[in-house]
């Protein structure tokens, strides 16, 4: 597949240039102003709105008029940016499309041009019309993590039998994208056959049955009906070269039975309009000629409608139409149009592209499909004068389909490349390790973010580090760092390895940084401070973004009793302790406290919880060594690490937490027990004054100071109802304040504006 695609890569490269100056000819010809032909090379002519943008491509006029019925339920979602690539669509859209609708002309499909377009607009969502597969403009939106869908779906044999020569190609398409919605089985198999996931294929039906019938200018319509007076009409619509003289060789054979029969003749290429009158004049015909305003007589035999836009006048003045493109390899176009107006569709038997629609009409005798041209004089005899048949009824809701590529919006595609990358080069558990295994697959919900780790739970989105130097370069991407480390790593990428990323570091530290990690916040895009006191020993302004708690995790105990008869622990009061045992943490603080409070409370047990590194073995040897010497060893228990998913249970069982460090950096503890119900005692260090109401939620007291630990742990187990009124409030203050989702979001507010900035 890579393979195939590279070839892609290399042939339009080549071709660009060829397809820059036919398209600006085009486009020039039909009176397109030089800015927006520059659209097709990706230069936008508008700016980007604010908020989500959904970009939605219909590369011609029935495209553009399929998904019209579909606007109104993207526009309520976000700004709909709709490209198109010919000047006639772009007129369409913007007399038809609902207000606030963005019309651009399409990128062209190399990588210059789709890479501008992506860049200005940066849209949260590709929604592709029918047969528009675009290897690159699929790929590079998958690269961006932007979902890309295929709606009304509709591959014609002929392009299936293209596709199949190109297997490599299509299946690396297909693989990119998340979503399709087929117009009928047939294509469902075909792109099956193709290789799209099962799972990401639906069929629902022809989008073009939830359009809103033509439309027609009521005074047009009214002067044409009183010059036809009462002549038999019939129209042949949307024809293809080759099928005008099968028309006229019908309209000669019904004239010798219908003398003053008129034929409205609507050819699918205008601008092929002068070509054809003047062949059906040579022919003997009288013709009179929209596009030059020419009068229709009573002599006039063939009205040549060569317009765009005035189909709904046609089929409202005729019972019956030739629906062209069926006497081709061209599959047929849509009969829905004429039938939803009461006109009877006649085709050719080239129906590939519209064959469930005609099944359907059929069934209930509202179309006939022919096998050759030489049937078509007596199948349009038999409607002249027949009842106008029912129009179909609507198959399926809009906003039910318009609900599905929708959804895509609410996650990013599972198997896209990060947007944003969270390295943790650390193996041991430690703050950010917790840090990144709880955000990150919280963060997954809404954005691209893999963390990239040598270990990490597989609940985290990962993506291994030997696959970051494979990360395709052009697309913008976040590197969150927390550690110096990681900050080199992403220097390195960005300079090394020339990857285009916005560099983010999280501070929590609260003392002045070294010179190394100076240096390297200066070459950092952005800061985080966990805490303003972090920020403070900052040289540059940061954005603060206090850490939160998983609340539905960490909450209160439906039956504390309960969960500790499970988890083996007494009864009474206990106060716990919990982390990494080691003198910073001030772990002998707290066993100095318990061992001076413990004897005036019977009922109270201590739980010292946490590991204790190589080089702090000593340090709590003397910890256990002092307990034992007090005689509480069965009061104050020292308890091994359990696992992150556990930790929650082991402080929902506390009626008092206790943080007692020296230092700290932010210091999750505190937070994890409040949102548990459970009070807390803290030093002033780290963030804990910034999260801890002192008196409210517990209490607040000098860090080194065993005597003021003591006495506000007493004072604390000698009013149960005070502390259980601290525990309630801790919960409600974590709730609104501290929890994982709202540090989610700001971190995401954040890296999207990084996105958009890089």
């Amino acid at each position: 597949m890579r393979l195939a695609y590279a070839g892609y890569r290399a042939l339009t490269r080549l071709i660009a240039p060829v397809l820059a100056r036919r398209d600006a000819a085009k486009l020039a010809e039909a009176g397109v102003p030089a800015p927006r032909r520059r659209e097709r090379l990706g230069h936008a002519s508008r700016p980007r709105p604010d908020g989500p943008v959904i970009w939605l491509h219909a590369v011609s006029v029935g495209e553009a008029m399929s998904i019209l019925p579909l606007l109104p339920a993207f526009s309520r979602r976000a700004s709909v940016v709709l490209t198109t690539t010919s000047a006639t669509s772009a007129r369409i859209v913007a007399e038809r499309a609902p207000k606030g609708i963005i019309h651009q002309f399409a990128p062209l499909d190399t990588a210059a041009a789709t890479h501008r377009f992506l860049d200005h607009w940066r849209p949260d969502l590709l929604i592709l019309t029918e047969s528009e597969l675009w290897p690159r403009q699929i790929t590079l939106a998958h690269d961006r993590a932007i979902p890309v869908a295929l709606i009304g779906a509709r591959l014609s044999d002929r392009s299936l039998a293209r596709w199949r020569k190109l297997k490599p190609l299509s299946r690396h398409m297909l693989s990119r994208l998340s979503l399709v919605l087929a117009q009928d089985q047939r294509t469902a198999d075909g792109l099956l056959s193709l290789g799209l996931d099962a799972g990401k294929l639906e069929v629902t039906g022809n989008l073009k049955t939830l359009a809103s019938p033509l439309p027609a200018d009521p005074a047009a319509l009214a002067a044409l009906r009183n010059t036809i007076g009462a002549r038999p009409v019939w129209v042949a619509a949307s024809t293809h070269p080759g099928e005008e003289a099968i028309a006229a060789a019908a309209h000669r054979s019904l004239r010798a039975q219908y003398p003053d029969l008129l034929l409205i003749l609507a050819p699918r290429h205008p601008e092929r309009g002068h070509e054809i009158a003047s062949q059906l004049r040579r022919d003997g015909w009288q013709v009179a000629q929209r596009s030059k305003g020419m009068t229709l007589e009573r002599a006039t035999q063939i009205y040549l409608a060569d317009t765009l836009g005035e189909l709904g006048l046609w089929f409202r003045l005729s019972k019956v139409a030739l629906i062209g493109g069926s006497f081709s390899e061209m599959g047929g176009h849509n009969p829905l149009e004429a039938a939803q107006l009461g006109c009877f569709p006649v085709s050719g038997p080239s129906i590939t592209n519209f064959a469930d629609a005609y099944d359907t009409l059929q069934s209930t005798d509202a179309a006939r499909v022919i096998a050759s041209a030489d049937a078509l004089s007596d199948a349009i005899a038999a409607r002249l004068h027949a009842e106008q048949i029912a129009p179909p009824e609507q198959d399926g809701d809009a906003d039910a389909i318009a609900a599905k590529p929708l959804a895509l919006m609410d996650a990013p595609p599972p198997d896209a490349p990060p947007s944003v990358i969270a390295p943790n080069f650390k193996r041991r558990l430690s703050g950010v390790t917790a840090t990144v295994v709880r955000l990150v697959p919280l963060q997954a919900r809404q954005i691209a973010i893999r963390a990239a780790a040598p270990a990490l739970p597989d609940n985290v989105p990962q993506i291994p580090l030997a696959h970051l130097a494979f990360l395709p370069r052009r697309a913008p991407r976040v590197w969150h760092a927390r550690r110096n480390v990681e900050m080199i790593g992403g220097l390195a990428l960005r300079h090394l390895l020339r990857k285009r990323l916005a560099l983010l570091f999280t501070s929590a530290s609260q003392r002045d940084h070294t010179g190394l990690t100076k240096r390297l916040i200066d070459q950092m895009d952005a800061i985080v401070a966990t805490s303003d006191k972090s920020a403070s020993y900052l040289d540059r302004t940061a954005t603060v973004i206090r850490h939160g708690i998983d609340t539905d995790a960490f909450a209160p105990a439906p039956d504390r009793a309960a969960l500790r008869a499970r988890l083996d622990l007494p009864g009474g009061t206990l106060i716990g302790c919990y982390g990494r045992i080691r003198a910073s943490k001030g772990t002998d603080l707290f066993v100095d406290a318990m061992i001076a409070a413990l004897p005036h409370h019977a009922d109270a047990t201590a739980l010292v919880m946490g590991r204790a590194t190589q080089k702090d073995r000593a340090f709590l040897d003397d910890l256990r060594a002092r307990v034992k010497s007090a005689d509480l060893s069965d009061r104050i228990c020292f308890l091994p690490e359990v696992p992150v998913h556990q930790i929650a249970d082991w402080y929902a069982t506390l009626d008092l937490y206790v943080a007692p460090q020296r230092w700290e950096g932010f210091g999750l503890t505190p937070l994890e027990a409040m949102a548990c119900a459970v009070p807390v005692i803290a030093t002033r260090v780290g963030a804990f004054d910034e999260m801890i109401l002192d008196g409210t939620t517990g209490g607040l007291i000098p860090s080194e100071d065993p005597a003021a630990m003591e006495a506000a742990i007493h004072d604390a187990l000698a009013d149960p109802a005070r502390m259980a009124g601290w525990g309630h409030a801790a919960r409600t203050h974590v709730t609104e304040h501290f929890t994982l989702q709202a540090e989610a979001d700001a971190l995401i507010a954040l890296y999207r504006d990084l996105l958009a900035r890089v």
